[in-house]
């Protein structure tokens, strides 16, 4: 018993408590530190994917804009090209107007045009009584014409048929041709039966416009190639 000090006991005491407690300490403040590095690394994580999805619809914003621009470019050309066509179309069509209007003023060659557009007219509507109209300064010639179309008519019939059909013409006067889409219409008939039910235009400018509209597709190849 003489051994026994009990300072001594109790120093190593405290001094044993104080190692625990500085042990756990250094382990609180470890397990602090990594929960600090994890907590810092999930935020910057965060932080990051939240920069990169912005950046991503930033970019897809930019590309989308991009798109709709170049698609703006595209279309304003395609319609600067539509419209050019169809001036220079419109161009075109006035300058054959033009010819045509010039050409129609020799009678001879009207006249014949007229015939020509006359029985044209009669093939297609294959009636027995037909009625014209024309302009009023062209009703002497149409007149004047109406037998021989007559005769025509029924010679071509009995060449394609073996048959003979007459059909009797005559001219509306109660009426005439006058203009088109607020131009003067150049000259040609109007064919007409079964109480106007039954019309066929065959005017010169609706002949210039079918005529147009069927070369359309090569008046475009030969002015506007790709």
């Amino acid at each position: 018993m003489a051994d026994f000090n009990p300072q001594e006991r109790v120093k190593k005491m405290v001094n044993a408590i104080k190692a625990e407690a500085t042990e756990k300490a250094e382990q609180i403040k470890d397990m602090a530190a990594q929960q600090f590095r994890i907590e810092k690394n999930k935020l910057l994580n965060q932080q990051k994917e939240r920069i990169i999805e912005e950046y991503k619809k930033k970019i897809e914003s930019y590309t989308i804009e991009k798109r709709i621009q170049r698609s703006s470019r595209i279309n304003q050309s395609r319609l600067s090209k539509m419209q050019a066509r169809f001036e220079l179309i419109q161009r075109l069509k006035e300058e054959v107007r033009q010819k045509m209007a010039k050409l129609i003023q020799d009678q001879s060659v009207y006249r014949e045009l007229l015939k020509n557009l006359i029985v044209q007219g009669m093939i297609k509507l294959l009636e027995p009584r037909i009625e014209l109209t024309c302009l009023e300064q062209d009703v002497s010639l149409v007149r004047s014409i109406l037998g021989e179309c007559q005769e025509e008519f029924q010679q071509i019939i009995k060449k394609e048929t073996i048959k003979d059909f007459k059909t009797t013409l005559s001219i509306n006067q109660s009426q005439y041709l006058t203009e088109k889409m607020g131009k003067p219409i150049l000259g040609g008939v109007v064919l007409s039966c079964a109480n106007s039910r039954i019309v066929c235009s065959n005017t010169l400018d609706d002949r210039l416009e079918l005529s147009l509209q069927e070369f359309l597709p090569d008046i475009r190849n030969g002015l506007f190639r790709k």
